[in-house]
């Protein structure tokens, strides 16, 4: 997580901004806030202590409704900033007006595009009469001193009141969760709020039908079902392109009717989401469904694909040979379903049917024929063998190569079909360890080998930020992370590491809806201490979202999935500053913490690394010693960040590890050393690396906020960590879902320290001793690769 800077007096104000404010129709407005920074002081700010921004007032009342009415407010940058900008938005009276989002973010690139937050009139069952409120900007966050620290109001809202007779209106709900690719559902109500004289029809549509459908395009209230709630679903839609998070608008049309009050009424407000993506740009591995307990994937030769188990590989073999790039259909690229297969490492080929029934293929026996089947089928029904080959930019090409994605025939939801775009009838079809497009006859075997799972590709777990493994004693490893919506901490668990893509995690705890706890849970860590579990992690709260703080859960469950969490409180350090990312190791008897926070005796950094002896798990010992500040310009980059530590006692030595810099590209792992006979609390006792360990490469950008584990018998030493596989993020890095949980094998030098390597692309399969040993043999036949399986299934790695 990145440490935002405080705001300080001594700071230079922003100049007075420019305000335009446009009526929209009926009784729904827009407020257009324009801010600027500049080198000026303001001499007209409400507090000359605080650094303000002024608005103009607007020339036109700005209103909600309780009955649902929504103004939207605009907000954008009127000059450059050198760093990113983030602005808290909040009601001044939560009671009778929300806004969303509760926080908007500028960059350097994207600091003139208006930001929009929605503002929702509260209901409430008194007669009260129209209540006043306003929205709050700020206090600003940015590393630029001229936007940070800056607080500003909009223009006086009035809350319009619902509770008198007759007053017309419809009540539109919030979403009730996040749209993701492959996500659940998202549902929304609508309702009136008086009974009409007619019946009112309300139209509905959804701005890209290529990442969201509504169950509804109409809805139609009546004087009998007028208060009656109708549930509207809205459908993810998944593209299976790496395309980042997408906007969606939920978009409803003015009321019909013969009611003339109802006739008369503004469309709601737009509904405003984002289709989270789930899609990687590292590829996709192609898992087939298979009857024993080891999995096989699709793998790519130089000419064709084959089927076989994920560590039967030669020697010769690289791991990029079980990915695959999932591209638009070559024969049809606007179509969101159809799809082209690109094998990472030979680009430009794609997987393709060969209609000429694989006479390419070395022709086998009578006997051999008959043993896979192909003889046994009627002539129209015989397969066609899968190729890989250059793209011939050809009509046939074209076709042959594109392949409809369908739901699973086999019935299973987390799985899909591949369909021929050249012959509907055709699916492509495991047949012995050949890919083939074969006609089905609808039996389950046949479905079944019809059935694929897209697994994304090089992580262990999606949109899973900050990752923490805890392996324990009962046979179990635990897992838990940041969720992209900073709202509550799960837990999943499984007897391997792998095991834990497919586990279902149990949410243990949610964010509190007011004061402290409320906001931005991030990085949870889970530790048994004494025979019970505890969780640790950072919140805000919902008065103040960067009010991060250090908090603790506890569990005396043998199973950290059962029980009752009860909440010991927070951990109080020597400085009420921003605090977050704790994590606790005992050595030589003696518990200790280390954590990151805001050193209130340095300016301008935003977070260094403390260590504490401990009382409990939840109270330290003072006084806590700084070990680490940012220092470096590898550890400066965008924002002065020393976080997310992690430690790892080897060798005689006690290792933490650390992440630095903003969440983007230029996250990277630092590390400290100590002696395991030195003081731990004395500062001159650690040793910080010149150089940063672990960096962006092969793709992969941002790794960082990492955590250790070990294989099952305690022999491999596992480094867990979350990176994004793309470069540009939209908007600001931390509200950017994709950073992706991944594992590798965490390797060791000569003279006993760690070696972290590079991120691999290859992800959870790079873990393991013997991964490369087992049963394929290729060789050259004629010009022609052959393929010769072996019957023994490769040594698993027990991961």
């Amino acid at each position: 997580m990145r440490a935002p800077s405080s705001s300080h007096p001594e700071r230079t104000s922003l100049s007075a901004p420019r305000v335009a404010l446009t009526a929209a129709a009926g009784a729904f407005a827009a407020l257009l806030v324009v801010v600027g920074c500049s080198d000026g002081p303001s001499t007209d700010a409400p507090d000359a202590s605080t650094n303000s921004l002024r608005i103009m007032p607007a020339v036109t009342a700005l209103s909600t409704s309780e009955s649902g009415g929504r103004v939207t407010v605009s907000v954008a940058l009127d000059g450059a900033p050198s760093g990113p900008v983030m602005v808290p938005v909040s009601s001044s009276d939560a009671t009778e007006g929300s806004v969303s989002p509760a926080t908007i973010s500028f960059t350097v690139e994207d600091w003139s595009v208006p930001r929009e937050i929605t503002v929702t009139g509260v209901d409430d069952a008194d007669s009260d009469g129209d209540q006043i409120f306003r929205v709050r900007f700020g206090p600003s966050v940015s590393a630029d001193p001229a936007c940070d620290g800056l607080v500003a109001e909009s223009a006086d809202i009035t809350n319009t009141d619902d509770d008198g007779p007759g007053t017309a209106g419809i009540v539109v709900s919030d979403p009730s969760g996040t749209l993701a690719e492959r996500g659940a559902p998202v549902t929304f109500t609508v309702l009136l709020a008086s009974q009409p004289s007619a019946p009112v029809t309300i139209a509905l549509s959804v701005s890209d039908a290529t990442e969201a459908t509504l169950s509804h395009a109409d809805l139609t209230f009546t004087e009998a079902n007028w208060n009656t709630a109708q549930t509207v679903t809205l459908s993810s839609v998944d593209d299976w392109q790496a395309d980042g998070a997408q906007p969606v608008r939920v978009v409803f049309g003015s009321p019909a009717s013969e009611d003339p009050e109802y006739a008369a009424l503004a469309a709601p407000a737009v509904l405003e989401l984002s289709n989270l993506d789930d899609d990687v740009g590292g590829g996709y591995q192609i898992r087939t469904t298979h009857k024993e307990d080891a999995p096989l994937y699709v793998a790519h030769s130089y000419y064709h694909a084959m089927i076989t188990h994920l560590d039967d590989r030669a020697n010769s073999q690289l791991p990029a040979d079980f990915q695959w790039r999932v591209v638009p259909g070559l024969a049809n690229p606007d179509d969101p379903t159809l799809v082209s297969f690109e094998p990472v490492g030979l680009g430009g080929r794609y997987l393709h049917v060969d209609r000429m029934n694989s006479t390419r293929y070395p022709l086998q026996s009578e006997t051999a024929n008959r043993a896979s089947g192909l003889w046994q089928t009627p002539p129209e029904e015989r397969s066609h063998l899968l190729w890989i080959d250059v793209f011939t930019d050809t009509t046939t090409f074209r076709s042959d190569a594109t392949f409809r994605i369908v739901p699973a025939l086999n019935g299973d939801p987390t799985m899909v079909s591949l369909q021929w775009y050249s012959d509907p009838t055709r699916y492509l079809r495991r047949l012995n360890y050949q890919i083939y497009a074969h006609v089905l006859d609808g039996t389950a075997v046949k479905n079944s080998e019809a059935s694929f799972a897209l697994e994304p590709l090089g992580y262990l777990i999606s949109q899973r930020a900050d990752p923490h493994i805890k392996r324990h004693t009962d046979g179990y490893y635990y897992f838990t992370a940041s969720v992209p919506t900073y709202d509550r901490i799960e837990i999943g668990r499984a007897t391997t590491i792998r095991g834990l893509a497919s586990a279902t995690p149990k949410v243990v705890w949610t964010k509190h809806a007011t004061g402290p706890m409320a906001a931005h849970i991030w990085a949870p860590e889970l530790h048994f201490i004494d025979g019970k579990w505890y969780i640790y992690f950072a919140a805000g709260s919902s008065t103040n979202i960067w009010a991060i703080r250090m908090y603790v859960l506890e569990n005396s469950s043998a199973n950290p999935m059962d029980g009752t969490w009860i909440e010991r409180g927070q951990i109080v350090t020597d400085s009420d500053t921003f605090a977050l990312d704790a994590t606790t190791f005992e050595h030589d008897g003696k518990r200790y913490l280390v954590w990151a926070q805001e050193d209130p005796s340095v300016e301008g950094d935003n977070s260094s690394l403390f260590i504490a002896a401990m009382m409990n798990p939840w109270t330290l010992a003072r006084p806590s010693v700084r070990i680490a500040r940012p220092e470096h310009a590898w550890e400066t980059a965008g924002f002065a960040v020393n976080e997310g530590a992690a430690v790892l006692e080897r060798n005689g030595r006690i290792f933490i590890s650390y992440s630095a810099s903003a969440t983007d590209d230029r996250y990277c792992l630092g590390l400290l050393t100590a002696s395991a006979t030195d003081d731990l609390l004395s500062a001159s006792s650690w040793t910080k690396n010149e150089n940063p360990v672990f960096v962006s490469a092969n793709g992969l950008y941002g790794p960082g906020h990492n955590s250790f584990t070990t294989s099952a018998d305690g022999s491999i030493d596992v480094l867990v960590y979350h990176a994004r596989n793309y470069e540009k993020i939209t908007g600001d890095p931390l509200y950017d879902p994709n950073r992706h949980t991944r594992v590798q094998r965490l390797e060791w030098n000569a003279d006993g320290t760690p070696n972290f390597g590079v991120p691999l692309l290859n992800g959870a399969n790079t873990i393991g001793d013997r991964l490369f040993r087992g049963g394929i043999e290729r060789e050259q036949r004629g010009g022609e690769l052959g393929t010769r399986l072996s019957q023994n299934p490769g040594e698993s790695d027990g991961l």
